[in-house]
């Protein structure tokens, strides 16, 4: 009869000690995680934008500074003026959000508008919204001539080519094919 008392004994134990290990791991939780939602209205420069030799137009939204994870969002082309994404795993807390405007050609890749906020999710709320004015096009000067990176698009001449200049002739390789 001890035998069984024994053995009963080692068995509430070991029921016991799971209860504590169960317990000690469940109040380790991480912080909740979000599906958050990108809204941004597209730059007012770059809403009517016709894109010369071939090139697209992109949005990005980079959090934290994490350029490897950055989510490309969708432009609506029926005119509205905005661009969306959805993208998973944001804590809830704030977070540095920059969203960035690219032009890309046969040639490369150039910033034309720029925008950074902090959010704060930490209330739960998904959502992260930017406005036209928000953003910055006048610092994105490839060519480092004086005139937006957007300014020379909407122009037809070459960003990339300090020698064009806007508010003369266009000759040779300053327009865009």
């Amino acid at each position: 009869m001890s035998g069984i008392i024994k053995y009963i004994t080692k068995i509430f134990i070991g029921f016991v000690l799971l209860g504590l290990v169960t317990a000690c791991s469940s109040s380790d939780e991480t912080e909740p995680e979000k599906l958050s939602n990108a809204t941004t209205e597209i730059p007012t420069d770059l809403q009517k934008l016709t894109l010369p030799g071939g090139g697209t137009l992109s949005a990005f939204v980079t959090i934290d500074g994490d350029t490897a994870s950055r989510v490309e969002l969708t432009i609506n082309t029926s005119g509205a003026g905005s661009a969306a994404g959805s993208f998973a795993g944001l804590s809830l807390a704030s977070h540095t959000v920059l969203i960035t405007y690219e032009y890309t050609d046969g040639t490369g890749t150039m910033v034309l508008a720029s925008a950074s906020n902090t959010v704060d999710l930490s209330s739960g709320s998904g959502s992260i919204s930017f406005v036209a004015a928000d953003y910055d096009l006048a610092s994105h000067d490839t060519d480092g001539d004086g005139v937006s990176n957007a300014a020379e698009l909407s122009a037809g001449t070459d960003p990339r080519d300090s020698t064009c200049v806007l508010d003369t002739s266009i000759i040779g390789s300053c327009t865009l094919g």
